[in-house]
């Protein structure tokens, strides 16, 4: 359940609308029902299966009215700058190529995405990056059980990155670049998700200092770089915001006090919230704090149009006046999530072939949630 105070900090937030600047666009002409981002997040394809995803990008995703497809990539990808990184059975840039291409053919914006600062590990498994550099693990004395158990929220969840390694960029950089390069990208969607080891009390370049502070220095860092490339950065949202405050705890929010770096990074920064369980007022808060927000849900269809119904209403929200209109522009709309196997959730989505029961709670999400969209528009 959401903490009080939270709610509360909403609605006096809600008052200084009135002091923000004016946009150029008219209330009376806000089309508020027709959602500027309709976004779908697909996990990048076995070699073997690329023409099968190619194929659903071109005619099942405009049918739908998805208008951007993010490919979680991170080092499924043959990088000619860091090959000692790339994971096995990675794909090729001619195979990147053929999707990039897919998703011109249907008119689709694609964002390549990485994860650049947890998730360097999975289960009991190291990622490349840090078997391959393990100066830049912040807790290298900390590490995954083995066996793997699941601890919950008070144990071992993942390795990090850490964000003050002044050779980090010497090595994520290129990697950043070339994504962005070979799909004549505008846009790269860096992760950030899910920070649990940052600050490490015994990390030389952390321990002891304002976690806030790291996160906020290391999202400027990632910004500036990718703003001189002229592309767009997209973040997760939950470092943003206070798990004690909002009763989101650790994964949907920060336990580790890194939410106050919101008021120190660039508000040109698209934020992916993602809520999986319940549809808390978050999309609000970032549009408030002057972030372009977009909701973004998983395999819960009722969660899924439950946020689709905040953004809608805050949107129309702005129509009633010009005061109004910057907050309500900035809820741009969409992105649906999934963690599964491409070919698993193609194969839900056209009810054939072998898929899981997670593949058809998540297909069925998406068919739900872009019908709702669609429906929307023609209000």
């Amino acid at each position: 359940m959401m903490g009080k105070g939270f709610f509360k900090w909403i609605l006096l937030w809600g008052a200084v609308i009135i002091a923000l600047p004016l946009e150029a666009q008219d209330y009376h002409s806000f089309k508020w029902n027709e959602l500027p981002v309709r976004g779908l997040m697909m996990s990048v394809p076995a070699k073997q299966d690329i023409p099968l995803f190619c194929d659903f990008v071109r005619k099942a995703l405009p049918k739908e009215g998805v208008n951007t497809l993010a490919l979680r990539i991170e080092f499924w990808y043959q990088y000619a700058s860091h090959p000692e990184v790339v994971e096995p059975n990675a794909i090729s840039k001619e195979g990147l190529l053929q999707i990039v291409q897919a998703c011109r053919d249907a008119k689709i914006r694609f964002i390549p995405m990485m994860n650049l600062l947890a998730h360097q590990s999975e289960q009991s498994e190291i990622g490349k990056l840090l078997k391959q550099y393990p100066q830049f693990d912040e807790s290298p004395d900390y590490n995954p059980p083995v066996p793997w158990k699941n601890g919950g929220m008070f144990d071992f969840y993942s390795k990090c990155l850490c964000p003050a390694h002044p050779d980090l960029p010497k090595v994520l950089f290129p990697m950043m670049d070339e994504l962005v390069d070979v799909c004549g990208a505008d846009a790269l969607h860096v992760g950030l998700d899910e920070a649990w080891i940052i600050g490490y009390d015994k990390c030389p370049r952390c321990g002891g200092r304002d976690k806030s502070a790291i996160l906020a220095e290391y999202i400027n860092l990632l910004h500036a770089h990718l703003k001189q490339k002229g592309c767009e950065m997209w973040m997760w949202s939950d470092r943003l915001i206070d798990g004690k405050t909002t009763n989101l705890l650790a994964w949907q929010a920060s336990m580790n006090d890194t939410h106050r770096a919101i008021d120190y990074i660039p508000k040109d920064i698209v934020i992916c919230d993602w809520k999986y369980e319940s549809a808390p007022p978050t999309p609000a808060y970032f549009a408030l704090k002057g972030f372009n927000v977009l909701a973004s849900a998983c395999a819960k269809t009722d969660v899924a149009l439950a946020q689709l119904d905040q953004v809608l209403a805050g949107r129309k929200d702005g129509t009633r006046a010009d005061f109004a209109l910057p907050v309500a522009d900035r809820m741009k709309g969409v992105f649906e999530t999934m963690w599964i196997n491409s070919k698993d959730f193609i194969n839900a989505y056209y009810g054939k072939g072998e898929f899981t029961s997670g593949a058809k709670a998540n297909a069925d999400t998406f068919k739900a949630l872009f019908k709702g969209i669609r429906d929307a528009a023609k209000r």
